[in-house]
């Protein structure tokens, strides 16, 4: 082997073998012709059908988000629906807890009017016995029947 001398001290060198560096070279000009060819159209095909299922997706997204949305702005008109209902239960409910209290109160005016019909039925039976004792013949109006 012969020593060669190369430039100056300051300069720094490696002696390593030409054959992967080769390859190397030889892949990257083989990558530039497929980004020419074929190769580089399909892999950008693929990138392009990616881009648009993505864009697929995010219209659908955007659609469902608009949709739920509509579906959450309904929501505050429905609870106020239900409070009113309930509301209007608790009303009722009031009311018919309140006429328990007045059961009594309706128990007494049941008692004053079986005792006032009481003593309309005796004051009927009294007239019917002075009618009796007075012997006057009694009238009814004739009521007359059509048959069609």
């Amino acid at each position: 082997m012969k020593e060669v001398e190369l430039g100056t001290e300051d300069e720094n060198y490696e002696v390593i073998p030409l054959s992967p560096i080769r390859r190397l070279e030889e892949r990257i000009k083989k990558l530039e012709k497929e980004r020419e060819g074929f190769a580089y159209q399909g892999f950008m095909r693929e990138i392009l059908d990616l881009i648009q299922s993505n864009q697929k997706l995010v219209d659908e997204i955007v659609k469902a988000n608009d949709q739920l949305r509509d579906e959450l702005a309904k929501i505050p008109g429905k609870i106020d629906e239900l409070l009113q209902a309930w509301r209007e239960f608790i009303d009722v409910l009031k009311e018919a807890s309140g006429t328990e209290t007045n059961v009594s109160s309706l128990n007494e005016k049941f008692d004053e009017l079986i005792e006032q019909n009481k003593e309309m039925i005796e004051a009927i039976k009294s007239i019917k016995r002075t009618h009796i004792d007075t012997n006057l013949p009694m009238r009814y109006p004739k009521i007359r029947i059509k048959r069609t």
